[in-house]
């Protein structure tokens, strides 16, 4: 587990004095206001603060003050969330308090004292004991307790305790300057428009979810899971509360925003050491039975497998995902151990969707799967609306666009065979990359940038501007599932040129929207390329517009999420009917 700096933490807790002490001064007339007006309603006599015991680092306490929001009967050392009616109890100055976090204030004192910080997990009473068991899985327990914190701005009193545990352990391991100041912005954004509020506090979205069945999506990469499925989960969370397995590689926090429960599970994609797999395995068994979902959607080979396999075991229906064969396929000793092990995990798998016609046939070719359980969709679709068509560019050289990781099975070594050919040809053109590169293309890009064949852009998050600017696309992959860069240049009105392979060959009409050319073949590329350079701009632009009708046709999200929608809920309507 990450460990804080401890010059940041030093550095923390310094800044946090210092705040706290001015606010403290600033605010201080804030503080006569409230003093008043809590006396006026109960009483000169009546107390204006509420101490509190509460659990501070490492598990030590420490008195809490606030200003008192509810009346002095009030049973004293109870969660809010565990009395039978919470709002009985509050004074009508109370109410107003805690609806603008305004009763939290006195916690100025505990920050000067240096009992708590600014930012942090908020303190936990002394015998919230499952709170606290929680927390200590993730680290939570040992910084010191915050005013506000991660899990305040991500539901506040919403959350569930297991919930809550979480996003305060995310927060100590991304704890940094930047962590803090996202939580303080966030605060003032919740406190302005009272979000996360709700007497009876912790679990209330669990109670507004108590209806729902709980589907489980089990994955290996949570920034994938977002940018090619946030839709499919919207579309799922009006009939599921939606629990999310991954690593936390990118975007976790949108499928958080979202409402999804994301569990952050660390899978190592590439590794094929048993002693990690078994790892995996049994964080797969210990997450499925905590979370005991209706339902388990898994995506990519290993929560394929090792989640498919326990779902089997322990009857819990799920649904598969193959997103592509991958390079487990194209080695032989591996392909077969690939094949037993996929055999095995999907004995008793409701349905496996595929992305392409041939991953499919494979499956059955290889005796993974009966016919009757196989489900061809056109890939996670394309938004047509994130990628508007893109009016043509007038540019001065022809600019060749690739996207994606530079790697030898996405037919790196083809593309700069072709490119240097070309530029040998004489030909006009700039080939931009957009991606991050493995080691041994470092050498070979930053040449290629020097001979100005090549502009290197490294990793973006927002690629719609890299497609506006290109005449073309390129990906000389050796195997997809469905390109969904390739969906997204067609719709962007872009011309695709890519290999004749599956996963590739669905998103082009060839001679129409793109060119296809020979898998493997630098020669077959590099003619596909000589031949668009060799077209005029109203062909390439006509080519562009093609491509894009062929995306409204076949690949709308909104037709590829319903559909995917229907195979999930129409195969459990089936399956309830037979238990009936």
């Amino acid at each position: 587990m990450r460990k804080p700096s401890e010059s940041y933490l030093k550095l923390k807790k310094t800044t946090d004095k210092i705040l706290s002490g001015a606010g403290l001064v600033v605010l201080s007339p804030i503080f006569a206001g409230i003093a008043i007006a809590i006396k006026l309603e109960d009483g000169i006599t009546a107390p204006v603060f509420f101490k509190q015991k509460r659990v501070g680092i490492h598990k030590s306490h420490f008195m809490l003050y606030k200003f008192r929001s509810m009346q002095t009967d009030t049973p004293h050392d109870a969660p809010t969330h565990l009395l039978s009616d919470p709002e009985q109890y509050l004074t009508g100055t109370g109410r107003w308090l805690r609806k603008t976090s305004l009763d939290e204030l006195p916690q100025l004192l505990n920050i000067f004292q240096g009992d708590m910080a600014v930012v942090g997990p908020r303190p936990a009473l002394w015998n919230q004991y499952d709170l606290l068991e929680e927390r200590d899985k993730y680290g939570a327990n040992d910084i010191r307790p915050g005013l506000t914190g991660w899990a305040q701005i991500h539901g506040r009193d919403e959350l569930g305790i297991s919930e809550k545990a979480r996003l305060d352990g995310y927060y100590v391991r991304h704890l940094n300057m930047f962590m803090d100041m996202r939580c303080i912005l966030g605060t003032i954004r919740s406190v302005l428009k009272s979000e996360g509020v709700v007497e009876g506090g912790t679990g209330a979205r669990c109670m507004q979810n108590c209806n729902k069945k709980k589907l489980l999506i089990v994955t290996n990469h949570s920034y994938m899971l977002y940018r090619f499925r946030k839709e499919l989960i919207q579309r799922l969370m009006e009939e599921y509360e939606v629990v999310i397995s991954t690593p936390f590689v990118g975007h976790e926090e949108n499928l958080q925003e979202l409402g999804a429960h994301c569990i952050e599970t660390e899978v190592d994609r590439r590794s094929v050491n048993p002693v990690t797999d078994l790892r995996l395995l049994r964080t797969y068994k210990k997450i499925l039975k905590r979370e005991n979902p209706d339902l388990v959607i898994t995506y990519s080979i290993k929560p394929n497998i090792y989640a498919g396999y326990l779902c089997g075991k322990m009857k819990i229906p799920f649904l598969t995902n193959v997103q592509g064969l991958g390079t487990a396929f194209q080695k032989p000793v591996l392909s077969d151990m690939v094949t037993v092990m996929y055999r095995t995990a999907l004995r008793k798998v409701e349905k496996v969707i595929f992305e392409n016609q041939a991953n499919a046939q494979e499956f059955k070719k290889r005796r993974i799967l009966s016919e009757e359980k196989e489900v061809v969709l056109h890939g996670a679709g394309i938004n047509l609306e994130e990628y508007r068509y893109r009016f043509y560019p007038n540019n001065e050289k022809i600019h060749f666009l690739y996207l994606g990781r530079i790697m030898k099975e996405k037919g790196m070594d083809e593309l700069f065979g072709a490119i240097e050919r070309l530029r040998k040809d004489g030909c006009e053109f700039v080939l931009d990359l957009v991606g991050f590169f493995e080691e041994e293309y470092r050498k070979k890009v930053e040449h290629l940038q020097k001979e100005g064949i090549v502009r290197f852009y490294g990793f973006q998050e927002d690629p719609r501007p890299f497609y506006a600017q290109a005449d073309c696309v390129v990906l000389p992959s050796y195997h997809e599932g469905m390109s969904n860069v390739l969906l997204e240049a067609a719709a962007s009105g872009r011309a695709i040129i890519t290999t004749d392979i599956p996963g590739c060959r669905e998103a082009v009409d060839n001679g129409k929207s793109g060119m296809l050319c020979r898998v493997k073949s630098a020669d077959s590329l590099y003619k596909a390329m000589k031949r668009f350079t060799e077209l005029s701009r109203d062909k390439r632009e006509a080519i562009g517009k093609a491509g894009r009708e062929k995306m409204e046709k076949e690949f709308d999200k909104n037709q590829v999420v319903e559909e995917t929608v229907k195979v999930i809920t129409g195969n459990r309507s089936k399956q309830e009917r037979g238990r009936l």
